[in-house]
């Protein structure tokens, strides 16, 4: 079943009205204290400085900023040349040197350092070396990971990617990849009908459903760089199907069917065997289902009581219990990465936004608000920021935030755009 035709449906039986104001506060998944880091210019051999200045230095900065652990040093900066210490008496923890050099055969090599200026000892050093096709944003993008990795023991997302559907032309709809910075634009499908709901399992491998042979059908791969072949239903009808997803371990996959009286259940495909085993089993519409990072619970929307809302089972579809509380129209849970939170929408006055809900504290947090509709949230794989689809500039486009709903960035100008998914790079 369609996304749309889903959302359809469920906005034909929500309750209308208003529901309780929820109280408004800020989360964030780390504290607010960032590690300051100065750089210098890098030393560039066998390359344009201009280049590097705009396709590696900028990318790294902006890659960096948006971290949420890594403050970047932007005034009173000392000459390059400078010792130590001026670097820590204009405020800089870390200073941060790179050296570029070029070979004769064009293959490039990036040595990267960082000095502690309170201790003044190296606390990082890393050598990149790449043939002449790889971007220097790439570079950049590698070094930014690593950087966050050596000071918060988990790699960054700089190199990560985000792969979405994009509506290109009335019928038609694919599947694309964008880069985490929204550079490198890449087409995954070219079915030239429906192709919705992506899903990426932690190997790579991509499955979806598409309309290309007339009714819904879910595709994907089989094996990472495989080729794309129906996965559900092998044969006859399998109704309408929507919304697969991958479980962690990447054997099954959950996903959504329908019937002609127009109620959905939740289904899990075992990709080995084939088979398909019904979840939930009642009247009404169960639909958009997300793994817990274990694989053992499924978090979905449902209509069972009334409007929709979101709710918890195991993965044999046991232990069912109501997770929202507050609202009267919930939907499209995100579990994150480490399980402890889900990302979900809300509806209130005619829009929606997201909120988090943490489960170890048992409340929900709201992190968008305004006049425009927020939707489809989706996890980073370091769990500090979430991609969306919004329509703040007209069309649906994709943005990303952090968990305190301040640092909302466009990722790209695309339009026509929903349902992303990101998934963590090198």
């Amino acid at each position: 079943m369609p996304r749309s035709f889903i959302r359809t449906l469920l906005c034909a039986l929500a309750v209308s009205g208003l529901f309780a104001q929820q109280t408004e506060v800020v989360l964030s998944a780390t504290s607010s204290a960032k590690l300051v880091l100065a750089m210098t210019s890098p030393k560039v051999v066998g390359l344009d400085e201009a280049t590097v200045g705009t396709e590696f230095t900028a990318v790294l900065r902006r890659d960096l900023d948006e971290t949420g652990v890594i403050a970047m040093l932007q005034e009173r900066l000392p000459a390059d040349a400078a010792p130590v210490k001026a670097w820590k008496e204009a405020g800089a923890q870390w200073l941060l040197n790179t050296r570029f050099s070029r070979a004769a055969n064009g293959d490039l090599q990036l040595e990267a350092s960082a000095l502690d200026t309170a201790a003044e000892k190296s606390v990082f050093t890393r050598t990149y070396n790449a043939n002449r096709i790889v971007p220097l944003r790439h570079l950049a993008h590698y070094l930014a990971d690593d950087l966050v990795g050596r000071l918060t023991g988990e790699k960054g997302v700089a190199s990560s990617r985000i792969v979405f559907v994009r509506q290109l032309s009335p019928g038609v709809k694919e599947i694309f990849q964008v880069d985490r910075d929204g550079a490198g634009l890449l087409q995954l499908t070219r079915h030239g009908s429906l192709t919705l709901s992506p899903t990426v399992a932690s190997d790579g491998r991509l499955a979806y459903v598409t309309y290309k042979g007339g009714a819904p059908e879910i595709w994907g791969q089989r094996r990472r760089d495989g080729p794309h072949e129906k996965l559900y239903p092998l044969s006859g009808a399998g109704g309408m199907v929507s919304t697969p997803v991958w479980s962690p371990d990447g054997k099954r996959l959950a996903f959504v069917q329908g019937d002609r009286r127009g109620n959905s259940d939740i289904m899990v495909l075992d990709l080995l065997t084939g088979r398909a085993r019904r979840l939930t089993d009642g009247n009404g519409i169960s639909t958009e289902p997300s793994w817990n990072p274990q694989g053992t619970q499924i978090a979905f929307t449902s209509d069972r009581e009334g409007g929709p809302q979101v709710f918890l089972m195991q993965d044999d579809g046991s232990n069912l219990r109501r997770l929202t509380g507050e609202g009267l129209y919930n939907a499209s849970p995100a579990w994150s990465p480490n399980g402890a939170m889900v990302a979900y929408v809300s509806r209130f006055e005619g829009k929606f936004d997201l909120f988090v809900y943490k489960l170890g504290e048992g409340k929900a947090y709201q992190i968008t608000t305004g006049v425009s509709t927020s939707e489809s949230p989706a996890w980073s794989p370091d769990e500090r920021r979430l991609v969306f689809t919004s329509n703040r500039f007209g069309s649906s486009q994709l943005f990303t935030t952090d968990l305190s709903g301040r640092q909302i960035v466009r990722l790209t100008e695309l339009s026509a755009c929903q349902s992303p998914r990101w998934l963590r790079g090198r």
